[in-house]
Order: C-alpha cells, then structure tokens, then sequence
C-alpha cells in the first residue's frame, strides 16, 4: 500500500502478501533494500525506527520530469529458482525433453507425452488424453485424475501445484499460471496451488490465475479469466468470470 507524505515529498510502502499465496524461499528483503534514497535526510527517515513502512524518495529523471514514484531495481529481485524444487541438471534436462516429447507438435503419441511426464515426476491417472503442442513447467507439481482430456497448446505454468480431477477437459490455449509477484516489494515470486474439480470444462484460451478453485463440473466459457472460487456446476465468463447461469438444468436441456 503506497501513502504519500506530501510534506516530505516521500513514497510510503509497505507490502501486504496475499492471503493465499506463500513467499517462495522466505526472501523478506524490503524495498529499503532495493531501491535506496538519494538524499541524506530520507536515508535517516528510511533507517529509522520505524518497522511497519518503508519510505523511499526516488527522483527519476525522464526528460525534464520529475517523479518520486519508486522503482524496483530488478537486478536485486530474488530469482525463481527457489521455486524449482529439483536439483539444476534435472530441471534443465526436463527443458530438453518437453521441448522434444511435449511440446513438439510433430511428436503426435499421447502415451509417449504421458510417459515423459511421469517419469519426471508428474502424476497423471489412466485413460488421460495429453495433446501436442502443451507446456508444463514443472511435471513434478503436475497432477491430474483418470480420463482427463489436456487440449493442444494448453500451458501449465506450475511454479506451484496444479490439481486436475478426473473427466475434466482444459481445453485448447488455456493458461493456468500459479506465480505473481511481490509487486510493492522486491518482486520476489509467490505462489498459489489451482485445484480443478472433477468434470470441469475450462474451455479454449482461459486464463487460471494462482489460488483458483474450479468447482465440480463447472464450466468455464471460452477467453474468461479465473481468479478465486467458482461453485461446483456454475457456468462462468468473463473477465473477471463471473457466474452467468449453471451447467445442469432441472429440464434436461442439452444445449
């Protein structure tokens, strides 16, 4: 949360994490560590007393502008290794073998992608249908239930766990992304588990950001990006998706 001291012409910030998500490595450098004042009188104001704020002046010269909005040095941000979980030569050696065996669209065998998957790692139930063209981050934080149907070009970006019920459908070009960044920080990386229940359709190119929880055999409509909890057997859309309807009708329509 950002206060600004119009006195003192000074930037307050003080980071709030997410209550879902976890800091990943325990990095708890502040932005008194990133970004140092240039004047004396506010690097006596930042070192000071006070536990609970950061404050930081920062003149940035853009032409003839000039802002005391910070700026995170991303030279000093925490890196994403602490999320890996594996040693270096696995990690890289998995790079290798999705580029070959997963994401290739030429490699057409669904056994074979299943496979490579699991041998890094990744629990995948029987009957599951993976297509070409996918990316997974992280097999070893990849799990998914019996006869689950994986479209082409879907994305598991599972810096975090991703969680897949049995019979559910994540359909083609969907992104589900379980980091976010310590963006009043330090831009150190943090995580969120995604659960999808079983029967969910997450239909083509949605976006399933960190923390989700898609309910049992909801419906997600195509281009809809997810952020939190959808009811078990809701249709939901948009941006932020929000529910419009439910996927089972007491009527017995099909369509």
């Amino acid at each position: 949360m950002g206060v600004r001291n119009q006195s003192a012409n000074m930037v307050s910030a003080s980071y709030e994490a997410d209550s879902h998500g976890s800091r990943v490595g325990g990095n708890t450098r502040s932005l008194r560590r990133v970004v140092e004042p240039e004047d004396e009188r506010s690097r006596r104001l930042l070192h000071g007393p006070n536990p609970t704020a950061v404050i930081i002046t920062r003149q940035l010269q853009e032409g003839d502008i000039v802002s005391d909005v910070p700026v995170i040095d991303l030279s000093r941000a925490p890196g994403e290794k602490a999320a890996w979980d594996q040693p270096r030569w696995k990690v890289y050696l998995w790079a290798l073998c999705e580029l070959l065996f997963v994401t290739n669209a030429w490699q057409i065998s669904s056994g074979l992608r299943i496979r490579v998957l699991r041998s890094f790692g990744a629990e995948i139930g029987r009957g599951v249908i993976f297509r070409p063209r996918t990316r997974v981050k992280f097999p070893w934080k990849l799990h998914v239930g019996d006869r689950s149907w994986i479209g082409e070009g879907v994305w598991f970006h599972n810096q975090d766990h991703i969680y897949i019920g049995s019979d559910v459908v994540i359909s083609q070009e969907t992104f589900l992304t379980t980091g976010s960044h310590a963006h009043r920080v330090d831009m150190g990386l943090i995580t969120s588990p995604i659960r999808v229940g079983a029967g969910a359709w997450v239909t083509s190119r949605c976006v399933v950001l960190g923390g989700s929880e898609i309910g049992r055999s909801a419906l997600v409509s195509p281009l809809s990006v997810v952020s939190g909890k959808v009811r078990p057997g809701s249709v939901v859309r948009g941006n932020p998706a929000s529910e419009i309807g439910t996927r089972f009708t007491k009527d017995g329509a099909t369509r």
